[in-house]
C-alpha cells in the first residue's frame, strides 16, 4: 500500500463523535495489519475500526452478512436475486420490485479484491481508497458537501436503496469516483444490523477528490456570514449592492 500523502488532519476540526476511517481494497493481504477476528457485516466494519481505535483487514471469510459479498462480487442464491427473500422480510410487496434493484446495483468485480482494510484515521498510514465519515449531523455534512463544491460546482448528489446499502457506501464511490452519502436509518439491512445511530449522514469520499476537498476546508469560511446573527443585516446590504430586489 502506498503511504499517506495528503495531510487529512482538517477533518480533526470536526471534532466527530468517532473517527473518519480509510478504506482501502486490496489483491494482496496487507503486511504490518492484523486480521479483524470476528465476523461482521460489510456496513458494520468502519464503525469496528472506529470502535477498536486500530488498523486491522478483512477477507471474505469476516464478512457475516451475505449482501455485504454480493457488493464484493460474489453471487447471491437465486431466490434472493429474483426477489423473493426481499418479499419474505416485507420490504418488498412482489418480488419484481426487489428484483429491480439488482440491475443497478453498484458492484465490485469478482475475486479482484480479496481483502479490505480500515483504519480510523489518527493510525491512517496509507492512502485510503474511501475515507467515510460516519456518525455525523447535518451541519457537518453541509461544510463538507459545500467542500466539494466550493472550487468544482459539483452538485450534491446521494444515491441509494433501500437494501443493499453497502453498495452505495463502498462500490458506488469505488467504482464511479464520485462522493456519495446517505442518511442512515433508511436502509433495511444497515437497519437490522444497527450498524450506525438513525437520522445522521454517512459520507464516502473516494481518495482523488480528498485534495480540493482539504484545501477547500482549509480554504473557505465553514461558517459563512449568512449563518450568522448579523447575516440579514449583512444579505440586506449585498442585495442592495447587486441591486437585487429582496424581501426580508
Amino acid at each position: 500500500m502506498n503511504p499517506l500523502s495528503l495531510d487529512l488532519s482538517i477533518f480533526n476540526k470536526f471534532d466527530f463523535e468517532k473517527p473518519p476511517v480509510g478504506v482501502k481494497f486490496l489483491f494482496e493481504k496487507p503486511e504490518g495489519i492484523e486480521r479483524l477476528d470476528k465476523n461482521l457485516a460489510f456496513c458494520a466494519m468502519p464503525g469496528e475500526a472506529q470502535e477498536r481505535g486500530t488498523p486491522f483487514y478483512t477477507d471474505i471469510n469476516n464478512h457475516a452478512c451475505p449482501p455485504g459479498t454480493y457488493t464484493l462480487g460474489h453471487d447471491l442464491p437465486p431466490a434472493v436475486e429474483g426477489g423473493y427473500f426481499g418479499v419474505a422480510l416485507q420490504a418488498f410487496k412482489e418480488p419484481y420490485a426487489n428484483r429491480r434493484i439488482y440491475d443497478i446495483l453498484p458492484r465490485l468485480d469478482k475475486d479482484t479484491i480479496n481483502y479490505i482494510a480500515f483504519s480510523p484515521l489518527d493510525k491512517l498510514s496509507y492512502n485510503p481508497d474511501l475515507l467515510i465519515i460516519l456518525n455525523n449531523d447535518v451541519s457537518q455534512t453541509e461544510i463538507i458537501m459545500r467542500a466539494m463544491s466550493y472550487t468544482t460546482g459539483e452538485i450534491l448528489t446521494s444515491k441509494m436503496t433501500n437494501v443493499l446499502g453497502c453498495a452505495w457506501v463502498y462500490a458506488y464511490p469505488y467504482k464511479t469516483g464520485k462522493i456519495n452519502y446517505i442518511t442512515t436509518g433508511l436502509g433495511f439491512g444497515m437497519k437490522i444490523q444497527k450498524a450506525f445511530p438513525e437520522g445522521r449522514q454517512v459520507i464516502s469520499i473516494p481518495f482523488a477528490w480528498l485534495p480540493a476537498i482539504t484545501h477547500n476546508l482549509q480554504e473557505m469560511p465553514w461558517v459563512p456570514p449568512s449563518y450568522t446573527d448579523e447575516g440579514e443585516e449583512i444579505d440586506k446590504k449585498l442585495f442592495d449592492d447587486f441591486g437585487i430586489p429582496f424581501q426580508f
